[in-house]
């Protein structure tokens, strides 16, 4: 079974339809099962779709790192960021632009991934353009636009830039897998990270309803515990 099979498996919308849809069938002739199966597939559908539920899961993920301090700007020359998703993005591009700004001097630039920045322009290009406009010089600038994963990230980044510490920029949810992959291959990751997505207490009571924006954070939550799995049993 494929990497992107598991992972759709491992979807909380699936393992949610997956149990209803089994305690449905079930309830003809196994009805004992059959309502143990719609309650839990009900249940985890409820779990994953609410803030407290989400952020219990994310936030498991978040926790531990924080947004690098202004006191440790100048620890390496080089950054990293990895593309994610639009709103990624424009998250992780802002903390690689507060790094340049608050350093003594200028950074060497690494942009790992397929999915460009600017999702404007689909050209590595428009991602140059983007960072030069920001006042990052344009030879300073590398982008590795062939990666399709995390793995690749780490794999072609650490062949240019070797065992040199540089800052990581990633979301927070993501940086424990990506800063496992940069350290197996022997670099050395200063996280950056950005995009913190658990909202915390207190909640109010319509973050007890289930909203699809929680059922996307999950999504990620899982998706990221799935990649911490894959890696360690089947790498």
């Amino acid at each position: 079974m494929s990497n992107s099979i598991l992972k759709a498996l491992f979807l909380p919308g699936t393992i949610s339809f997956f149990l209803i849809l089994t305690g449905v069938v079930l309830l003809k002739n196994k009805r004992k099962w059959g309502k143990v199966l719609l309650a839990t597939g009900l249940g985890l559908y409820y779990f994953f779709s609410i803030t407290p539920g989400s952020d219990l899961l994310v936030g498991s993920l978040e926790s531990g790192y924080l947004p690098l301090p202004v006191s440790e700007m100048n620890e390496a020359e080089k950054v990293v960021v990895l593309t994610g998703g639009r709103k990624a993005d424009v998250l992780r591009s802002s903390e690689v632009i507060r790094i340049s700004n608050l350093r003594d001097h200028e950074i060497d630039l690494i942009v790992s991934g397929t999915e460009t920045i600017d999702r404007d322009r689909e050209e590595a290009s428009g991602v140059e353009f983007f960072f030069i406009s920001r006042g990052i010089p344009a030879e300073n600038i590398y982008i590795e636009d062939i990666s399709r994963n995390t793995r690749e990230n780490a794999q072609r980044v650490i062949t240019k830039i070797g065992e040199e510490p540089f800052f990581l920029v990633t979301s927070a949810y993501h940086m424990r897998r990506a800063t496992r992959e940069f350290e197996k291959l022997g670099g050395n990751p200063i996280p950056a990270p950005t995009d913190f997505r658990e909202r915390g207490a207190p909640y109010r009571l319509l973050d007890y309803i289930p909203d699809s924006g929680n059922m996307r954070k999950s999504d990620l939550a899982l998706h990221e515990y799935f990649g911490l799995l894959y890696y360690r049993f089947f790498d």
